[in-house]
């Protein structure tokens, strides 16, 4: 029995010392056991390649290549039958009517197919649910919780002095006010100055209900006379 413990005792020393213990750093050349795939045939991120008359490994799409879906559904993207909704209504995704100039409300259409064709679009209490939660992650920061451009970002400029963060706009203005739908919708996804576009974290979908609610925070500073209903104008005195 002890010389079995003592084998046992000596195997796991030699095993140790030979494989290191993990997390132990040293500049000294590994013994691989198992390479793990560490020296394998392949091409790093900006590599140089001879086969190509350029020298790029990473290879351009194809020109005229158009994505279908997102991958995930092969099998309906690759049916003779399939049809983008973007390419049914492009309005939606665009933010611009068929000569090239903003909407000046929201979509007639939506991107939701029923038997092949899009679907009404309303502005709604799920919708208008969406653009508030949507627009807190991503624009109060800057344009504040009621978009007056006090955000928090604001108090930074402040404290920090960032010139950048100076250029922060106030939404209520009359300029922002009088923008068509289609031109807010543009903003939000491509950006504007110093402000990034947005098109790459919001769907279609919220980038219009972020437009919605951005409408409805505009009303509750600055509602025109003749929406006040009458029940809130017998109230004000």
């Amino acid at each position: 029995m002890s010389r079995y413990l003592a084998f046992l005792a000596l195997a796991v020393v030699a095993t140790i010392s030979f494989l290191g213990f993990q997390g132990k750093t040293s500049k000294d050349t590994p013994v691989y056991v198992f390479d793990d795939m560490d020296y394998q045939n392949k091409y790093k991120a900006q590599g140089e390649n001879a086969l190509f008359a350029d020298g790029r490994d990473a290879r351009p799409p194809v020109a005229g290549t158009v994505a279908r879906g997102t991958g995930l559904e092969p099998t309906k993207v690759f049916s003779e039958d399939f049809r983008r909704a973007e390419s049914l209504n492009p309005a939606f995704v665009t933010g611009k009517d068929a000569k090239a100039a903003f909407l000046a409300g929201f979509p007639e259409k939506s991107l939701k197919l029923t038997n092949g064709q899009p679907q009404p679009y309303a502005i709604d209490a799920d919708v208008l649910a969406l653009g508030q939660a949507k627009y807190q992650i991503y624009c109060a920061v800057c344009h504040g919780d009621a978009a007056d451009g006090n955000g928090i970002m604001k108090v930074r400029s402040a404290i920090e002095g960032d010139v950048a963060i100076v250029t922060i706009a106030s939404l209520q203005t009359s300029l922002i006010r009088s923008y068509p739908n289609g031109q807010l919708y543009d903003v939000v996804t491509n950006g504007k100055n110093t402000m990034m576009g947005y098109g790459d974290k919001l769907s279609p979908e919220e980038r219009w209900a972020v437009v919605a609610y951005v409408r409805a925070l505009q009303l509750s500073q600055n509602c025109p006379p003749e929406l006040v209903p009458a029940a809130v104008k017998a109230q004000i005195k």
